[in-house]
Order: structure tokens, then sequence, then C-alpha cells
């Protein structure tokens, strides 16, 4: 299976790093094909600019690395999203991602009834953050943004019809142990 990793973490040494080439290597491992997107090492711009917005509604984007990003999106039977929970929310840098990139005719149609998702083809999706916040507060006192933003409101619409979710936390306060325990249940879910 084509699997797209994505890293939206700009520290090197950070335990989601540890994530990602983790990830990669266990689905090498496994046989799997891998493309890992780092997006701070590929220094991608998540800003939309207004020469974006100018051409957003036409599905365009000015930026030159969409299209490469929608063609690795495009080739993948698989996503793989690993990234911190900072604020309650995904990091600015994959937020101007699924801005810049899940466009109008590619990613999704609109509809009457919302959109229409064009990403059927992906058949699994795996977002895998870290936290500091406890799960139990991040659910019901923040309302779990990342299921509803990420999860629900951007790959189900999508159409990503497989989308799992693995919140580590909290990820400050747990030993090294527990690091490597979770490390090697998160591997396992690509064994």
């Amino acid at each position: 299976m084509q699997t797209l990793v994505i890293l939206a973490h700009p520290y090197t040494k950070s335990y989601c790093h540890a994530l990602f080439e983790r990830v990669a290597l266990t689905l090498e491992q496994a046989g799997h094909s891998v493309d890992r997107l780092h997006l701070d090492k590929e220094e991608f711009d998540p800003i939309m600019r207004g020469a974006d917005l100018a051409v957003y509604a036409k599905g365009q984007s000015a930026d030159p690395a969409v299209l490469a990003y929608q063609a690795r999106i495009d080739a993948a039977q698989q996503l793989v999203f690993i990234f911190p929970i900072w604020w309650e929310v995904m990091p600015a840098l994959l937020k101007g991602f699924l801005d810049k990139v899940f466009t109008k005719g590619w990613a999704y149609e609109p509809s009457k009834l919302g959109v229409k998702g064009n990403l059927g083809h992906i058949q699994r999706a795996v977002i895998v953050t870290t936290m500091n916040t406890p799960k139990w507060a991040y659910r019901w006192l923040f309302g779990d943004a990342v299921q509803r933003a990420l999860a629900r409101g951007t790959l189900r619409k999508c159409g990503v019809k497989k989308v799992e979710w693995v919140a580590l936390s909290p990820v400050s306060h747990v030993s090294d142990e527990k690091r490597k325990d979770w490390l090697n249940r998160v591997a396992s879910k690509f064994a």
C-alpha cells in the first residue's frame, strides 16, 4: 500500500519526529511504499495569501508546490498525519497545508448538502497526535477539535471513509518507558 506520512512539527528532536520515523520505518518493513512529507523541512508556506485566494474559487492555488502535494496524495492509498496539539488545535503548518492543498474541484465538490468528497481512493487515514491536555479534558472541555476539524470536518467530508485518531497524552508527564510503549503501540497499527 502506498502511504503518505505527513509530519507537521518543526523540531527534529521532538517526540512527534520520533513517531514519524518509527511509523515510516514500520511501514517500509511491512512492505509498504512510503512517501515521507516533513512539512517544515520542505519549507512549506502555510499562509493563504491574496494571490491564493484570488484563484481559490477556481480550485487553484498560486503556490506552485500545491500541485505536487496533490499528486502525492493522489498516489497514496493511506494517509498518516503526525502532529502536536498546541492550544487545543493543530499547528498552523498543518492547517495551512489543508487550506491550500485540499482545494475545490480536487478534494471536494460543493453540493446542496455541503460537499461531495473526491478523495475516496484513500482507504485509510490515521491521525497521531501528542498533547499535554488530558484526553477527557480535551474532549469534554475543549470540544475534541481535532476530531471535529480534521477527522470529520476535512477527511471524511472529502471522501475518506476510514479515519482513526490516536491521541497520546499527557506527553510531558510520562516516563521514557511509557513513550517507548506508545511508539510500539503506534507502530503496531502499521506492521
